[in-house]
């Protein structure tokens, strides 16, 4: 699949847990294909597993029966991010990496190309598996139109969204260490995701006149553009990553003042952007609290079981 001896490598650390990822994607596709077409038929309102007044359209098809570009396939970016990077984290692949005479440039982008190519792969079988079930197993008396401004619309769609949350999960995991708080960190940041977009549109649509169609690609867009940020500031953090900081939640110690700024003004944002000043100044606290506790907890600790032995001396 690959000719780059690097790219070899990596491949054949990862190719079994994306296969699951890709196993996982294809099997969450075709239940809910399956699960759509027998829920159709209790539909006595409507013909069609696609709204005839958007068939044509460039906008992707979300709709109850048929999805253009299945959620599952964003998961599995998602999941794609989390494992590589992590993966290779934890079992000290990175260590093997560095002493294989490649420079670290050519390994960071290596693992995206290994990355991104597998997921393209898993989108493409996916997606056409998708299509031909409900190309073979439409019911008797029902449609399923579609048309290519819908279809590529769908692509696109879900193409953008895939990039942003595999530059997430691969970001988070690159500058922390732990399982369990970047499952956390990674989880929270993902689901605040859908409150944000929204919150975009509305800002958008306040200042403009733009149609929610393209309101929804101005927000996607400026996504991708963070998203390749994030991969370009990780390539740069990895030139600088030290195997001595493995275990530890930031591997990147200098980080944690940026990252506490940046958790405080997205949280507190976040909960209080329609709430009076009331609920801004408590978010406020809570988050620096909050951030505090999370960030600087090892030292906290520490200093707990200091205050002990002594309180016991």
């Amino acid at each position: 699949m690959f000719k780059n001896r690097l790219d070899q490598l990596i491949w054949q650390r990862h190719r079994r847990m994306l296969f699951a990822v890709g196993a996982m994607a294809l099997f969450g596709v075709v239940m809910i294909a399956l699960i759509a077409l027998h829920d159709v038929t209790n539909d006595h309102y409507s013909r069609n597993l696609v709204n005839a007044v958007t068939m044509q359209q460039w906008a992707p098809y979300r709709g109850i029966y048929f999805s253009g570009f299945s959620v599952w396939l964003m998961i599995a970016a998602w999941l794609a991010g989390l494992e590589m990077m992590h993966l290779d984290l934890r079992d000290n692949f990175n260590q093997f990496l560095f002493s294989s005479g490649f420079s670290r440039q050519q390994i960071y982008w290596s693992k995206i190309k290994v990355a991104f190519l597998t997921i393209l792969f898993i989108d493409c079988v996916t997606i056409a598996v998708q299509y031909l079930i409900y190309w073979v197993g439409t019911p008797s008396g029902y449609t399923w139109h579609i048309g290519w401004p819908g279809i590529l619309s769908s692509w696109l769609f879900g193409l953008m969204i895939s990039f942003g949350l595999f530059a997430i999960s691969w970001f988070a995991s690159l500058i922390i260490g732990q399982e369990g708080p970047l499952v956390v960190t990674i989880a929270g940041f993902t689901f605040s995701l859908g409150g944000y977009s929204a919150i975009s549109g509305n800002i958008v649509r306040k200042l403009t006149s733009l149609t929610e169609t393209q309101i929804m690609w101005c927000v996607l867009t400026f996504a991708v553009i963070l998203a390749l940020a994030l991969l370009i500031w990780g390539s740069a953090l990895y030139q600088r990553l030290s195997l001595e900081h493995n275990g530890e939640y930031l591997m990147f110690p200098h980080l944690r003042v940026p990252v506490y700024i940046v958790f405080v003004i997205y949280v507190t944002f976040f909960f209080s952007w329609t709430s009076d000043g009331t609920s801004f100044v408590l978010s406020l606290l809570f988050t620096l609290l909050f951030g505090y506790a999370w960030l600087w907890r090892p030292r906290l600790g520490e200093q707990w079981h200091q205050w002990r032995e002594r309180k016991r001396g």
